[in-house]
């Protein structure tokens, strides 16, 4: 870790370790950045609109009257427009919100963001905080600098849509509760919400203009008919009116018969009207009064009876899985089939407008499909095929996600819980890249494979997928995913009255917390943890519980407690003879020793965890060993030698991508230089420093590095300059509550006297 050492004496030294690299909080203070030019990271314009439905259909009245709410936002400017589409499942409301967003796109020219609220459908509905976080990320924040409160996320987002042009769609919302964090609080943004249900309380409270979307008039549906059949329309007009009426008037519905009849060239328009009336006759839905949905389910079955018998079972099928989207892959082991037969059966399903490819390659239905789906599947699917293939899918998720990180973090394969080998892998990674990708695109599915398990017989995947993937949502600093998971993970454990799995979970969310700099409720999670596996007789679970407490009380200037703690965990691992394990005790104790100003000690207990480390060659650790020597080094005035360890640091960080690590060790590379050669020579390391360490959100290393630059501003006699960056890191270390503070304030108040 970077601390300042060389003139200062042990009383002043800023000890700081760098283990909490990836703390998020409510914004990023960019220090130093009125004296030093960082770079800037280009951001581009999101344009998140999905394409352009094909064959629109007019609704010439209220795209006229959306366009009169925006002539109108734009001349009273003080009164944010917010038009709430509201209308009955399959009226086109998604449709319609994303016509009229690509009409006036070009008038907002800062961006489009568009956020599926999956306020209605078999899957959870997204949360304030998580749409709050997606936003966020469109606009160039990067995950480790999102907050975690969602207060302070909705505070973040509004600071940086104000005066910008942007149009926001906020689509298949549930309430207005869903919705109103998500106000950008900026006469210069629209926002775009679509819902089944009217939000009164958006319109009475926050000024929405209501936009309803009724069934379609019978002439547009009858157009609509014609955009997509063709000529027979014309030809047999009794035909498509009948079928018109048999759809409700939905374009879901028309959409769907359109296809078939397309498909049936030979049948005439009347006898696919006979066809449908048989079918509803057959669901016995005649008796459900004007419910459009009829109509819908209605025109659903007869679809799905003209498909071939694999591709209506994997229909059904489909409608199982837990995900918003999938991809060929886990489609494949859901219906029991090879992936290329896969591609070509969801191929079939797309052309029958029963499925839809997204931008990005993967599949997703309609909420009203895979509530038929699902349906079917309760229908025709006996229950131990349902459960078999569900078992499958869950099965494939656990053992993918523990080869993807078995390539990202090799060194912790014994440490991750293992199902049975079933043959082999259908998907495999070729480098950390390819595992990131697979990780990041199945990251919701494995919060809803969670969310389904938490509850049931098969809570298990809910412990199992918390274990596996702690590390990976810890890296990736997707800290809201992460206490989501890791509390179903909890709720499974009791769920499956298993202390350990619990004990596990609950050391998992207790370290998130410490990431979150909520030290308390990290300590009482991870103290909860301890008490739960200690009697179960696991002395490894209870060794890296007792690593990670130990962390905390550090980070709480606990030094004492922290060294009894880390003591515990040193007995355990040595019991077991786990070397890596070792090493990381031996390494957090130096760093409470060199708190402790203890410098000798603290530099023979990381020397000894860096030599573990070099024995199992993880070469993570050993870059924060090297650069944690450094520091005490530097403590004990030998900057010259704390040079070699921080620039082998350097090295080591950039072979293995660790931003974190590279943050760091610029920081002390910069310490120390400035006491051997000058400090003329350590701005640029400094400020090197403070831009990855805003990137990743590191508000520790932000800290440090705002010191190196008054350090170097006090040396050089400017002090004006000096005082500007020991009050920004002042403030950072307030902010984390880290007792850095203090020793900042008695620098301050050396300059006023």
């Amino acid at each position: 870790m970077s601390n300042e050492a060389g003139e200062d004496d042990a009383r002043t030294a800023n000890e700081m370790s760098g283990r909490a690299a990836a703390v998020v909080q409510a914004g990023s203070i960019a220090g130093g950045v009125h004296l030093h030019s960082a770079p800037q990271i280009e951001v581009p314009v999101p344009h998140e609109l999905p394409p352009d439905v094909h064959a629109f259909t007019d609704r010439v009245e209220q795209l006229a009257e959306m366009d009169l709410l925006l002539g109108s936002a734009e001349e009273s400017p003080a009164a944010m427009v917010i038009s709430a589409v509201s209308g009955t499942a399959g009226v086109g409301k998604t449709a319609f919100a994303t016509h009229w967003a690509h009409r006036v796109s070009a008038r907002f020219p800062d961006g489009q963001l568009y956020l599926n609220l999956h306020g209605y459908g078999p899957e959870r509905p997204v949360s304030p905080g998580e749409a709050l976080a997606s936003l966020l990320r469109s606009l160039g924040i990067p995950n480790a600098d999102i907050p975690f409160e969602l207060d302070e996320r909705a505070a973040r987002f509004r600071s940086i849509a104000a005066g910008r042009r942007m149009l926001i769609v906020l689509d298949n919302a549930r309430s207005a509760e869903q919705v109103r964090p998500l106000l950008p609080g900026t006469s210069s943004c629209l926002v775009l919400v679509t819902s089944r249900d009217t939000l009164p309380g958006l319109v009475s409270r926050d000024g929405a203009r209501r936009v309803n979307l009724d069934l379609l008039p019978h002439a547009q549906a009858v157009a609509l008919l014609r955009m997509l059949v063709g000529p027979r329309v014309d030809a047999e007009p009794e035909g498509a009116d009948a079928l018109v009426r048999h759809c409700a008037r939905l374009p879901l519905a028309l959409r769907i018969a359109a296809d078939l009849a397309s498909s049936n060239p030979d049948a005439s328009l009347t006898e696919l009207v006979s066809d449908l009336t048989d079918e509803r006759g057959r669901l016995d839905l005649l008796e459900a009064g004007d419910d459009p949905y009829t109509a819908v389910r209605a025109v659903l079955s007869w679809s799905y009876r003209n498909l071939e018998p694999d591709e209506a079972r994997a229909f059904r099928l489909l409608g199982l899985h837990p995900g918003r989207d999938f991809e060929p892959v886990s489609a494949a082991v859901l219906i029991d089939a090879t992936p290329t037969r896969a591609r070509r059966v969801l191929g079939s399903l797309v052309r029958s407008h029963l499925l839809e490819r997204t931008r990005t390659g993967r599949y997703q239905m309609h909420d009203l499909l895979r509530v038929y789906a699902a349906d079917l599947a309760s229908q025709e699917e006996s229950s131990a095929a349902q459960e078999a293939a569900l078992r499958r899918l869950f099965d494939f998720f656990q053992r993918t996600a523990s080869l993807a990180m078995d390539v990202l973090l090799p060194h912790e394969q014994d440490r991750r819980p293992r199902l049975p080998e079933a043959g082999e892998p259908l998907t495999n990674f070729v480098d950390d890249a390819q595992a990131m990708r697979w990780l990041e695109g199945e990251r919701a599915t494995f919060l809803a494979v969670a969310a389904q398990t938490v509850d049931t017989t098969w809570a298990i995947y809910a412990s199992l997928l918390s274990a596996t993937l702690f590390r990976y949502f810890d890296v990736q600093g997707h800290f809201d995913d992460a206490v989501t998971l890791h509390t179903f993970a909890v709720t499974a454990g009791r769920q499956q009255r298993d202390p350990l799995a619990t004990g596990r979970a609950m050391h998992n969310l207790g370290t998130v917390y410490q990431r979150l700099c909520r030290y308390l409720d990290a300590r009482d999670h991870l103290e909860q943890a301890i008490a739960m596996i200690s009697p179960t007789g696991h002395p490894m679970a209870e060794a890296l519980a007792l690593v990670d407490l130990g962390h905390v009380e550090m980070l709480l200037g606990r030094f004492d407690d922290a060294l009894e703690y880390d003591s515990r965990a040193l007995r355990l691992f040595e019991s077991a003879g786990d070397r890596s394990g070792q090493g990381s005790v031996l390494n957090n104790m130096g760093l409470v020793l060199d708190r402790l100003h203890r410098h000798e000690e603290s530099v023979e207990h990381t020397q000894r965890a860096l030599a573990l480390f070099r024995e199992t060659d993880d070469r993570p650790r050993q870059g924060y060993a090297l650069s944690d020597i450094g520091v005490a080094l530097q403590h004990q005035g030998n900057c010259a030698e704390a040079l070699n360890y921080h620039r082998e640091a350097l090295v080591l960080a950039r072979a293995t991508h660790d931003r974190a690590l590279e943050a760091e060790a610029l920081n002390g590379l910069g310490n120390a230089t400035r006491i051997v050669s000058g400090a003329e020579s350590v701005m640029d390391l400094h400020e090197q420093a403070l831009t990855i360490a805003q990137e990743i959100g590191d508000r520790h290393e932000q800290a440090q590095a705002n010191e190196g630059f008054a350090h170097a501003h006090a040396a050089l006699g400017n002090i004006a300059e000096a005082r500007k960056s020991w009050e920004l890191a002042l403030a950072i270390y307030v902010d984390l509550g880290a007792p850095e503070a203090d020793h900042i304030r008695r620098r301050l108040a050396d300059l006023t006297e």
